[in-house]
């Protein structure tokens, strides 16, 4: 080991004469930003029982849809026979987006060698239909595949021994029995889904020769292509009518059920010799196959019915020069595509202007033009050029990863470099680990694969400089290598598809920089209105707090600020309101989202019973419970809204929600109940408000999460109960018929559960936050949080997994407090530190997720969200988004900042609501010209805009639908004739303050102009 060391040194010390050429860039001065480092899949160097034959080669990776990454590689064992379960011709693992090893440890074993026991390991292969794991040497030269097109994400192989180990396959296994071309289909998390044969059992086993795997992959159809290069010679005359026997390219098509979709058939347009390793890609229309034929490569198009769309295509002839083409039947070579319009390929040559070594690019489209093609390492004067891939994202961006020397003293080096849609290059040539610099690394690094989707890419490779995974002889024996990186941009709600109604709006910008606390909540009053409180300066102060609440039109037309507390003779409240913490804890508001609705509710940790005479009017604080001269706790509120002018009308006086009721006691210490938990609106109007309780009246010895449900007037309907010896911070959420509060479990473990409550307020059940899979973080809840709707029996948790940076959201029944699904929000590509989550979801399931991040090269964190939907049927969350920065005030590198978010939405718009500096003219590029922590909000379309269907204030109601029909230059709008009294009107933009009469006459017709929106109204 200390010699390595010096060989090292010795190399290092001769780089800075050994050149005077342009050197490899790194990767994050050259448009990739990493993600990781350079991870060693299969090294020893912190495990010996580690699975290292010194073999390893045919490294293969994929990103699967959710972001996880699988690398599949081969490392046989030196005596298969004798140790069967250390032989890994075909295996992979999956990682997160974070490059954290996912794939749990699991038993494999072998029926063929039954004398072997079980190892638990987590290199997988092939599952049989129990979902027990077969061993790794049952095929051999993986191709790892993942589904561009949605879910799934699998391995193929050249199998052998998988007849004597999944007994679907046995038939295989006849005197002709060879090699024959499988894939394992996988879930997102490498859950077995089936396993899927290149040909039928007759086809394979109809004279004697293996038929190996060329290449799969996924159709956007939902059916597979498999490609095997049959080296059953004889079947090119007897079956393709060719003159000679020879090796052969072949696919076939089959259903991820294993239904033929077509049969066997030949890959080139001649029954002549043609041989395949790697080369199928598909796009949204079909697939292409490359194969080497008559000296160089050739691609053929398909459709997704798998039939011919060309003839062979000539990629040396096509692009006008050899190097093009390449030579090789795949092993050095790269073909891939975006799933989209085109098709990348990379090989070795030599360059055409001076003959030395070179990789070359060349993108196609998906009707077999070129789109262009070049040179990649042109800033360099490359040594040798061993191997090359390629990888193409959807907006045609290219990354290219190759292994070669770019200096004849050094060893292989894997480098790469990245073009945009043009072939322009995107900075010059880059290396890829920071382990192994090509001026520095002494041990080769050695065929590349790569992968791009949504920003993220992968990068694996074969390398010799993991010091500590060595051989017999005390040399590095090889592993296989990964690094993530990541391209993606966060953009705007514009860049994203949506549509600013409201841009960044302060509630109020105060003289002063905020106390420390003070940041925002947001809820939903119906469909008309969203409700946003904040904390501020009491009036005339420079020291003291009080809540105030912004009522923004969904609509966008102009809101107005109110106070949140009003005094008990029903005036505005606009003193201090909190006689011990003047930065305390932020306040909470909940909306009755039933459309017509027109309540709402506010709370915060307050002190009304201090402030004489405007809280004490009545002796509602002096039933017997001493809330000490200071004392602060949950007090609550509620308000009835006129919709017409903003203006609310209080519906009780303000409240001790907890405690309100006591007649003895007194407080432990000031800080008596907080918020803490939240205030959330049932589905019959009533109001659930949660506080902790660090009182000590219930329990002298623990602070306890306390519930209390109220009617809008105030009435008590059920009275303070305890949910939890627990602390809680805001999760709370309704769902149909009941609410749910997620806290400690009775035995007070270290996890946390969802208690689910019926609208009485009786206890429906639990279930256990960990049953999602996920390590959401287990404390009271600060970058954790539930969310729910009224007309969905499901509610939702949203965080950040424990280690990483991926923030997850969970979906519960709570009707049944079972876990449902789970999805990954951020793309794996979003790198940055992020803090914690919010959510709200409409009355469709269709959910907003927000999170604080902080991008590499941003200097202060910013707002992101994306937007989904849940199908609790089929238990999936899909994404109508990808991952934007909330706000218009987004800066990398100036004083804007935005932190401490909520969310709220309806079926049309969106509100997210945050603390933090912004420009007051929503000129970002300027920076912040507003005190610290201002709280502010905005509002944009919702992706998926729909009525919403909650039963509203009253009962249901049906009104007519709008239809348009359009002939022309003019546009006809009627309704159902059946139903009168309506009104059309119309409006240019959302954002206009009032709606415009267009008439009543059903069906009207208006000219086709500038864009409009038109509704009606009774």
């Amino acid at each position: 080991m200390h010699s390595h060391v010096n060989i090292l040194a010795i190399l290092a010390a001769c780089a800075t004469t050994a050149t005077a050429q342009q050197l490899p860039g790194t990767p994050e001065e050259n448009g990739l930003t990493p993600k990781t480092g350079t991870i060693y899949v299969n090294s020893q160097a912190d495990d010996s029982t580690i699975i290292n034959n010194g073999k390893t080669e045919s490294v293969g990776v994929a990103i699967a849809n959710s972001g996880n990454v699988m690398v599949g590689w081969e490392d046989d064992a030196a005596d298969s026979e004798a140790t069967p379960l250390l032989d890994l011709e075909a295996v992979w693992t999956l990682f997160d987006s974070s490059g954290g090893s996912i794939t749990p440890l699991t038993g494999v074993n072998t029926l063929a060698f039954p004398t072997s026991e079980v190892l638990s390991n987590k290199f997988l292969s092939y599952f049989r239909a129990d979902q027990s794991a077969v061993f790794g040497g049952s095929g051999w030269g993986p191709k790892i595949k993942a589904n561009l097109f949605g879910d799934g994400i699998g391995m193929g192989s050249s199998s052998f021994f998988l007849g004597e180990e999944v007994v679907a396959f046995a038939a295989y296994d006849d005197q002709n029995s060879g090699d024959f071309p499988s894939v394992q289909l996988l879930g997102n998390e490498g859950a077995p889904v089936g396993i899927l044969a290149g040909v039928t059992a007759a086809y394979a086993t109809r004279d004697s020769g293996s038929i190996r795997i060329g290449d799969w992959d996924y159709l956007s159809n939902g059916n597979l292509v498999i490609a095997g290069e049959s080296r059953q010679s004889d079947d090119l005359v007897s079956v393709y009518g060719g003159d000679a026997a020879e090796t052969h390219a072949i696919y076939r098509l089959v259903s991820a059920s294993g239904n033929v979709i077509k049969a066997e058939t030949l890959a080139s347009d001649t029954p002549t010799k043609s041989e395949m390793w790697h080369g199928i890609a598909t796009v949204k229309d079909g697939f292409a196959i490359r194969f080497l034929a008559n000296g160089g490569a050739k691609v053929r198009l398909f459709d997704n019915s798998g039939n011919p769309t060309s003839t062979n295509i000539d990629i040396a002839a096509l692009a006008g020069l050899p190097v093009a083409g390449g030579t090789d039947r795949g092993d050095s070579s790269g073909f891939h595509s975006n799933g989209k319009d085109a098709y990348v390929l990379a090989n070795v040559g030599a360059d055409p202007t001076n003959s030395t070594p070179a990789v070359w690019l060349t993108v196609l489209n998906t009707n077999g033009t070129v789109r262009f093609t070049r040179s990649v390492a042109d800033d360099l004067t490359l040594a040798t050029a061993d191997r090359a891939d390629a990888a193409i994202e959807t907006n045609g961006q290219v990354v290219v990863i190759f292994s070669g020397k770019y200096d004849a003293s050094y060893e292989a080096a894997i480098m790469g470099r990245r073009f945009d849609a043009t072939g322009k290059p995107i900075g010059g040539t880059f290396y890829i680990s920071e382990k192994e610099a090509p001026a520095s690394g002494a041990y080769p690094a050695t065929n590349p694969r790569v992968t791009w989707r949504n920003g993220q890419v992968a990068v694996a490779w074969v390398s010799k400089n993991d010091a500590g995974t060595l051989n017999s002889n005390g040399e590095n024996s090889p592993v296989a290598a990964l690094r993530l990186f990541s391209t993606f941009d966060v953009g705007s709600i514009e860049s994203a598809g949506l549509t600013r109604i409201v841009p960044d709006k302060a509630l109020l910008i105060p003289d002063y920089d905020a106390l420390g606390n003070w940041e925002p909540y947001a809820s939903t009053l119906g469909t008309s209105t969203f409700v946003i409180e904040g904390s501020t300066f009491a009036d005339g102060s420079s020291d003291m707090q009080r809540n105030v609440v912004a009522l923004q039109p969904t609509d966008g037309s102009t809101g107005v600020l109110v106070e949140g507390f009003y005094a008990d003779d029903g005036t505005p409240y606009k003193g201090a309101i909190n006689a011990s913490r003047q930065n305390g804890n932020p306040g909470r508001v909940a909306g009755d989202t039933r459309p017509g609705a027109v309540n709402y509710m506010v709370g915060a940790e307050a002190s009304p019973h201090t402030i004489n005479p405007q809280f004490t009017s009545d002796n509602r604080w002096t039933l017997g419970f001493d809330r000490l001269s200071d004392g602060r706790y949950g007090t609550i509120q509620a308000y009835q809204l006129s919709l017409s002018s903003l203006t609310p009308t209080p519906l009780m006086k303000a409240v001790d929600s907890a405690n309100g009721r006591l007649t003895s006691g007194t407080a432990a210490g000031n800080q008596i109940t907080r918020f803490g938990g939240d205030i959330v609106c049932l589905d019959n109007g009533n109001f659930a408000s949660v506080v902790e309780d660090r009182s000590r009246v219930r329990d002298a010895d623990n602070d306890l999460v306390v519930a209390t449900i109220f009617a809008p007037n105030g009435t008590v309907v059920k009275d303070s109960f305890v949910v939890s010896k627990s602390d809680i911070w805001a999760n709370v959420a309704p769902f149909k018929g009941g609410f749910a509060v997620r806290a400690k479990p009775e035995d007070g473990s270290a996890t946390r559960v969802i208690y689910c409550y019926d609208n009485a307020g009786t206890l429906l059940g639990v279930v256990d936050q960990a049953a999602s899979g996920a390590s959401f973080d287990t404390g009271r809840g600060d970058g954790t949080r539930l969310f729910g709707h009224i007309n969905s029996p499901y509610v939702y948790l949203t965080g950040r997994a424990a280690n990483t940076e991926i923030v997850k959201v969970a979906a519960f029944n709570a009707t049944n407090q079972q876990f449902v699904a789970i999805a990954d929000v951020n793309e794996g590509a979003f790198t940055g530190n992020f803090d914690r989550a919010f959510g709200a979801v409409d009355a469709l399931n269709r959910l907003t997720v927000a999170w604080v991040s902080q991008p590499s090269g941003y200097t202060n964190s910013q707002v992101a969200a994306r937007v989904f939907e849940f199908d609790g049927v089929n238990k999936k969350f899909t994404a109508l988004t990808r991952s934007f920065f909330a706000f218009v005030n987004v800066n990398a590198t100036n004083s804007i900042h935005s932190l401490s978010m909520s969310v709220a939405m309806t079926t049309k718009q969106i509100c997210v609501a945050a603390k933090g500096e912004i420009n007051r003219q929503n000129k970002p590029e300027l920076g912040a010209d507003t005190p610290k922590e201002v709280n502010f909000y905005t509002v944009f379309s919702h992706p998926a805009p729909k009525a919403d269907p909650t039963t509203p204030v009253g009962g249901a109601t049906t009104g007519p639908t709008l239809k348009i029909a359009i002939a022309g230059a003019t546009a006809t709008l009627s309704w159902d004739a059946s139903t009168t009294g309506y009104t059309l009107e119309s409006k240019e933009k959302l954002t206009d303050a009032a709606w415009t009469t267009v008439g009543t006459q059903n069906p009207t017709t208006q000219a086709i102009g500038s864009s409009k929106f038109y509704r009606l109204r009774k």
